[in-house]
């Protein structure tokens, strides 16, 4: 769909654009010459034989006629008559069927048609061209971490080894080159060695070529995604300075947020001692009660600063009842994190998680149910012959009849990992419907189809996409974290200065964005002021730590830019 939309952007720009603007006037003359024409053919109807037809029939005649169709149903029966209808024959096929298809090919086809054969993708960046980051592979992950690097402003050129996709890359108005990705002559074209990074989500063996190829030329970082969990140490032994086994990563993710066991305070992102994480309240005393009632903040000293419920974050209040299927989002220092899990000293039940999906991820996810001591079931339409842990119940996931005999309504989590993004849907809807208390927990392979999971009842969605661009972009960053929560962003950036000495309450951040300020950071401060009161003032050099959703982190760039 985006390569079909790539190509219609030629006929928006340009002369083609120009040329456009003279097609709609030309139909607009036609259009008017069929209103012409019909309203004569009625007076002529009603004055020479005394028939009368109504505007719509003169336009259908009038159609009719100068596409030489003639059906022969409407006609005139006298010598004037016949003089009118050969003028409109004759005009149908001179303005119809001659002159608006000579000028579509002349004024769009033809120019597309040369554009793309004349279309020749640069093979070399210019020399003074450095601190960018090299893109190859593209799929779902890389087209997110480019929409982040975007609005991180950070250069970045995707490397294409196909001429047409780097021609659809082109109109969708990123810095490609094209070339071979594993030839040394390319790669120094491309100035890998004044390269800031290297993202590769290419296949493993082409990614091995590729990074043994760059050592041989540079030192330049290089970050990779790995296909196969196991191949990460060859990776890394090719010259991969960050090897990312994402499918092993979103399946121990998944595992830990279908079950009460091992469900401790995950970290989304550090600012130096200041650790924001998230922790599942399924499974924890705090379930039912309020945020004044837990008084969290007297017995750890951790500041709660959202709650994250079937993808809506909010801002919790001092009577915010703590839902089973919340995330409670914590700001504090790992001292703190551990106080709070003592505090919970988390006592699970009987669990029984279905794993839907015996791929890569469900048998990451099954591995680490495995490891934690959790009763599983895996059900999928064929064994997995690269996971030898672990056997499947062979059989329709999608069969309610198959998930009653397996037992899913004595099941407490479910784990919904297939590549396909409607099965996943469909799977998570079937079994809400199969158990309506059953905790769903769904991958997303891509980003647009969060919202009809979480609309099918999955209580918690992971999308592969933004996953893999949240970690790549902690890679870029020089970040230890992994931010894995969907649709949750935290972010530092410094204080605009039309905010400088204004009182926090006075800047209207949150009404003007919809983020929120979870911490101030200040040059003269050694701790972070973690939640400040409405009444703070906002210090000049200051820098400010926000959460919010990736659109709503837009949204403050281009507010206070």
């Amino acid at each position: 769909m985006k390569t079909v939309a790539a190509e219609l952007a030629f006929f928006l720009r340009g002369q083609a654009r120009k040329n456009l603007k003279l097609l709609i006037v030309y139909c607009c003359f036609l259009f008017t010459m069929v209103l012409v024409y019909a309203m004569v053919f009625r007076h002529l109807m009603w004055y020479l034989e005394g028939r009368e037809y109504s505007i719509i029939a003169g336009i259908y005649w009038t159609i009719t006629v100068m596409t030489t169709l003639g059906f022969g149903d409407i006609t005139f029966h006298s010598e004037p008559g016949y003089i009118f209808a050969a003028l409109v024959t004759i005009s149908g096929v001179i303005f119809l069927l001659i002159l608006l298809p000579f000028g579509m090919i002349s004024l769009f086809i033809a120019p597309w048609i040369e554009e793309r054969i004349r279309y020749r993708p640069p093979p070399e960046l210019p020399n003074d061209m450095q601190g960018h980051v090299l893109i190859f592979g593209i799929d779902a992950v890389t087209r997110a971490l480019m929409r982040k690097m975007q609005g991180r402003r950070m250069p970045f050129v995707v490397i294409a080894a196909n001429h047409d996709e780097a021609y659809a890359l082109e109109a969708q108005g990123l810095r490609v080159l094209y070339g071979i990705p594993t030839d040394s002559a390319f790669l120094s074209g491309a100035r890998v060695a004044q390269a800031r990074y290297i993202i590769s989500n290419l296949g493993d063996p082409e990614t091995i070529n590729l990074s043994l190829t760059v050592r041989t030329l540079c030192e330049t970082p290089i970050a990779v995604i790995a296909e196969e969990p196991e191949h990460v140490e060859l990776l890394r032994l090719a010259g991969a300075n960050q090897a990312i086994p994402l499918s092993r990563i979103l399946g121990r993710y998944l595992a830990i947020r279908a079950t009460t066991r091992g469900a401790k305070a995950h970290v989304l992102d550090s600012f130096g001692t200041l650790l924001i994480a998230e922790i599942p309240l399924y499974g924890t005393p705090f379930v039912g009660r309020t945020l004044e009632q837990i008084s969290l903040r007297q017995q750890t000293n951790l500041a709660v600063i959202g709650l994250w419920e079937r993808g809506v974050f909010s801002i919790p209040r001092r009577d915010s009842l703590l839902s089973e299927k919340a995330l409670m989002v914590l700001a504090g220092t790992q001292e703190q994190l551990v106080a709070l899990e003592r505090l919970i000293d988390e006592k699970s039940g009987e669990d029984l998680v279905f794993v839907l999906g015996h791929g890569r991820i469900g048998c990451a996810a099954a591995s680490y149910l495995d490891n934690m001591g959790v009763p599983f079931v895996l059900v999928d339409q064929q064994e997995n012959p690269h996971c030898e842990e672990h056997s499947a119940v062979v059989g329709d996931a999608t069969s309610r009849a198959l998930l009653w005999k397996s037992g899913i309504a004595r099941a407490r989590g479910l784990i919904v990992t297939t590549n396909d993004d409607n099965s996943n849907i469909f799977m998570t809807l079937a079994a809400r419907h199969s158990n309506s208390h059953i905790r769903i927990v769904a991958r997303a392979n891509r980003e647009e189809n969060v919202d009809q999971l979480y609309a099918a009842g999955a209580d918690f969605v992971v999308s592969n996409a933004s996953v893999g661009a949240s970690i790549l972009t902690n890679v870029l960053e020089n970040k230890e974290s992994i931010y894995l929560s969907e649709g949750i962003g935290v972010f530092r950036r410094p204080l605009p200065p039309n905010l400088a000495g204004m009182r926090l309450n006075e800047a209207h951040i949150r009404r003007q964005t919809g983020c929120s300020v979870v911490a101030i950071e200040n040059s003269e401060s050694a701790e972070p002021l973690i939640m400040p009161p409405p009444e703070t003032v906002l210090e000049a050099g200051s820098d400010l730590i926000l959460i919010g959703s990736p659109e709503q982190e837009e949204d403050f760039n281009r507010t206070f830019r």
